[in-house]
């Protein structure tokens, strides 16, 4: 039985985890003379294509939802993230793991780049962010997110920074 004849008939997403199931099965397919393939996808336990769509959509709508209430963390966040991967462009833009595409976009510059006004955009959708105080969201807000602290460990945060609770 092949990997990609595993992921046709058990319908399951193509990562590592099908993969480990991949193997555990196949050996109790190759060890029963009897056994089918059917018989070996009805046995494995996997996350099927409709499951795990299932579970990033509502990943999506829950990041949404912390966004919302969120924006200027969030804001500050994206443009970290966003800076972190190319430093020079002129829009913030970040794609998080569950799949939303955030964008930070210019609008308007003030009082030669000191300020500068940005909408905030959600999977090519402009979010209002009027429950915030703001019409537009401005960079004196957002300044001080340092990308790299995202990939450090509360114990590296709490070393930086003293106790963090």
């Amino acid at each position: 039985m092949l990997y990609h004849e595993f992921l046709e008939g058990t319908g399951a997403v193509d990562n590592q985890a099908s993969y480990d199931e991949y193997k555990r099965v196949e050996a109790f397919y190759m060890a029963c003379d009897g056994m089918t393939k059917e018989d070996v996808y009805r046995m494995a336990k996997v996350e099927t294509v409709a499951q795990y769509e299932a579970r990033m959509e509502k990943a999506r709508e829950d990041e949404l939802a912390w966004v919302m209430q969120n924006i200027i963390p969030a804001a500050a966040f994206i443009r970290g993230m966003s800076e972190k991967a190319d430093y020079f462009r002129k829009n913030f833009v970040y794609v998080s793991e569950c799949g939303n595409c955030f964008e930070i976009r210019e609008v308007k510059a003030i009082n030669g780049r000191s300020v500068v006004l940005y909408e905030f955009w959600c999977n090519g959708k402009r979010i209002d962010t009027e429950i915030t105080g703001y019409g537009l969201l401005p960079s004196a807000e957002f300044q001080s997110y340092r990308a790299d602290w995202h990939d450090k460990s509360l114990k590296e945060l709490e070393d930086l920074f003293g106790y963090i609770a």
